[in-house]
C-alpha cells in the first residue's frame, strides 16, 4: 500500500498557543519534557537552546514535542520505503497561520483546509481560528487538494518518492513547494 506522511513545521504550537499555556511553561517544564524523550536531557534542551537561542520555554517545548511528531514520521516513512514495494511520500507543511499573531505557525492540522479546499470556512478565519486573519497563498489549497486526491486516485502526490537512508527528501509545502532533504 502507497504510503503518503508527513509533518507541520510547528505541529505543538495548537496544544500551547490557543489556550495561553506557552506563556507559562517554564524551564523545569521543559527539562521534564526533554527526561521524557532523552536519556541525556540537559544535551537535548542545549541542542533545542542552540536551534532556538531566541525562543521562550513555551515555544522551546513546543519546538521539542514538533522533533518528536517529525522523528516519529521520519521512522515510519523510513521502514515503509525500506520494506515496501509501494511509494512512500512524505512533505513537511511550512505555510505559517497569521493566527494569536503568528505564534500558531503551520501547526497541527493546519493544512487540512488546504487539501481538503475548504479555507473559505468562516470558522477557520479570523485572529483566533486556524487559519489566521491574513492573505492565504492563492493556489495552495487547490494544488494541495490535487496532489491528495492524485495520491487517493494513483498512488502519487506529484512528487519524487521519499528514500529511506541519508537522502530522506521530502516535500516542502509552502507558497512555493520544493523539495528538501531533512
Amino acid at each position: 500500500m502507497d504510503l503518503l506522511i508527513g509533518t507541520n513545521a510547528d505541529e505543538a504550537a495548537l496544544y500551547v498557543v490557543p489556550t495561553g499555556r506557552a506563556a507559562r511553561i517554564t524551564e523545569a517544564e521543559v527539562t521534564a519534557a526533554a527526561a521524557r524523550r532523552h536519556p541525556d536531557p540537559a544535551a537535548l534542551v542545549a541542542a533545542q537552546r542552540a536551534r532556538w537561542p531566541d525562543a521562550s520555554p513555551g515555544e522551546l517545548l513546543a519546538h521539542l514535542v514538533t522533533d518528536a511528531f517529525t522523528e516519529g514520521s521520519r521512522r515510519l516513512a523510513d521502514a515503509h520505503a525500506a520494506r515496501s514495494t509501494a511509494g512512500t511520500y512524505a512533505y513537511l507543511f511550512r505555510w505559517r497561520s497569521t493566527a494569536f499573531g503568528g505564534s500558531l505557525g503551520a501547526c497541527h492540522c493546519a493544512e487540512l483546509p488546504f487539501v481538503f479546499d475548504r479555507t473559505g470556512l468562516p470558522g477557520l478565519r479570523g485572529p483566533q481560528a486556524l487559519l489566521g486573519d491574513g492573505e492565504l497563498p492563492s493556489d495552495l489549497a487547490s494544488h494541495m487538494h490535487r496532489a491528495w486526491t492524485g495520491f487517493a486516485a494513483t498512488g502519487d502526490p506529484g512528487w519524487a518518492p521519499y528514500r529511506a537512508g541519508e537522502d530522506r527528501t521530502v516535500q516542502v509545502i509552502d507558497e512555493r513547494w520544493r523539495p528538501a532533504s531533512l
